[in-house]
């Protein structure tokens, strides 16, 4: 079947109880230079009013979805790139930000013809607060350009952290989906880097350096909330990357994986905990007007 009114990009959101921030994150989204895509917003049975809040926004490029139970993470991610029509596809969770012209600038890179066989297009990120406040301008762990799969691996676990970015950060081709096994929480910490590494299978990787997307850290975000288990979940995920011979990962790799994975989640956890800390004296804090 042919489909003459096919969008673009579909850019999905799977959202749960984020009444506090999704107005921002849908606005950031229409907001978009290029502006031939849908949006497609999954709400996994909301509490707090986020359906509602997504329901007040009138645009034709907007279709919502309500689960009539709560799924989870993994499953209500999964629903949310099981009906796309467009032709590269963005995941965006309910907190995050899209700025101007990120569907632009990653979408010229897939039409670019000396492009051709990447299957994967990433950005650079900004780190805000709940308040949109920016606590790391641009998070850069990895140069812009193209990069085979090996060499992400391989860089990532020597670095023992996330170097391709969250979901927020990605554009991938649509075609892709029926090829993947989807999003795996098995180890929640890795659901995304799982999902990159299917993705990376069909593909090369190509980085944009530069920051056209912002992640948010609050306390009421998933990641935050298994922040503790970082360590142990990435260890895992470096494991299970390493067990697939096509990555040639080395036993150095690992070695050195190991012990920045131990500095990364230290300097994670306690970057959260502080976070956690600020967020709470700020709240004490009276307020003049």
């Amino acid at each position: 079947m042919i489909l003459l009114d096919r969008p673009y990009v579909t850019v999905t959101i799977p959202m749960y109880n984020n009444a506090r921030f999704i107005a921002e994150t849908i606005q950031s989204i229409l907001a978009q230079s290029f502006s031939d895509f849908e949006l497609l917003i999954y709400d996994d049975h909301s509490t707090d009013g986020s359906y509602e809040i997504a329901r007040s926004f009138s645009d034709s490029r907007i279709r919502i979805y309500r689960n009539e139970a709560n799924l989870g993470p993994e499953k209500n991610w999964n629903k949310a790139i099981s009906n796309i029509t467009g032709k590269y596809v963005k995941l965006v969770c309910g907190d995050d930000i899209l700025y101007p012209e990120c569907l632009e600038k990653q979408v010229a890179v897939f039409e670019d013809h000396d492009n051709s066989g990447v299957s994967l297009v990433s950005c650079q990120r900004t780190i805000i607060d709940p308040e949109g406040k920016v606590l790391i301008k641009k998070v850069n762990f990895v140069d812009g350009g193209r990069k085979e799969p090996v060499e992400v691996v391989r860089k990532m676990i020597r670095m023992g952290t996330n170097i391709i970015g969250e979901p927020v950060c990605g554009l991938y081709r649509a075609e892709l989906i029926e090829k993947l096994a989807g999003y795996n929480a098995v180890v929640p910490y890795t659901i995304d880097l799982d999902f990159w590494l299917q993705i990376l299978k069909h593909g090369d990787l190509y980085v944009i350096d530069e920051s056209l997307c912002a992640f948010r850290i609050s306390n009421l975000s998933w990641s935050s909330r298994i922040g503790d288990m970082r360590y142990q979940q990435f260890l895992e995920f470096m494991e299970h990357a390493a067990a697939d011979e096509t990555h040639e990962v080395t036993e150095l790799d690992m070695f050195i994986g190991r012990i920045n994975c131990a500095i990364q989640s230290m300097t994670s956890l306690m970057g959260f905990k502080l976070f956690a800390s600020s967020a709470s004296e700020r709240k004490k804090m009276p307020v003049f007007s």
